[in-house]
């Protein structure tokens, strides 16, 4: 009996940590349990209360939720527009994310396209909507959108390890 409990917590132990680790990942559509076009109520759902949101020029509004996860609403809308996570606790299932390198993407993701910012900065885009922000040779920021914006926006979040 004691076996069966001891292997029965360790099973439950595990599934927790895989769970906790979804919760984390960082996919081609979502990051963590947050995905585009979602309402300000599923991303509470998915990242927790905000602590705090801000009217930024361009028409968006940036809700900050527990993590360093940011995401942007087009005013008056209801639907998120762009995901921005600077937390190395999230990370793509090959293990890239905030604060990784630059030739850490590149060695995970060969197609990822570079893209150059102003004042020479560069972001890698794998598929049409996932953003790596590259600061000194580092994974600064992952984020979410399928608009060149959101490398620009993602290039103005603290970065990760500030």
């Amino acid at each position: 009996m004691r076996l069966f409990a001891a292997t029965s917590i360790a099973a439950l132990a595990a599934a927790s940590v895989a769970l906790a680790s979804g919760s984390h990942l960082i996919t081609p559509t979502s990051i963590g349990m947050g995905k585009l076009s979602q309402s300000r109520s599923a991303y509470k759902a998915a990242y927790g209360k905000p602590k705090s949101h801000d009217a930024l020029e361009g028409g968006l509004v940036r809700f900050n939720y527990p993590g360093r996860v940011a995401v942007y609403f087009k005013t008056g809308k209801n639907s998120g527009r762009y995901i921005v996570v600077t937390s190395k606790a999230y990370k793509t299932a090959e293990s890239v994310g905030p604060c990784s390198t630059a030739a850490a993407v590149k060695a995970a993701y060969p197609a990822a396209v570079k893209v150059s910012l102003a004042g020479g900065e560069y972001t890698y885009r794998l598929g049409r909507k996932l953003w790596f922000e590259i600061q000194s040779g580092k994974v600064a920021a992952v984020a979410l959108g399928a608009t060149k914006q959101v490398a620009w926006i993602a290039s103005n979040a603290v970065a990760c390890g500030s």
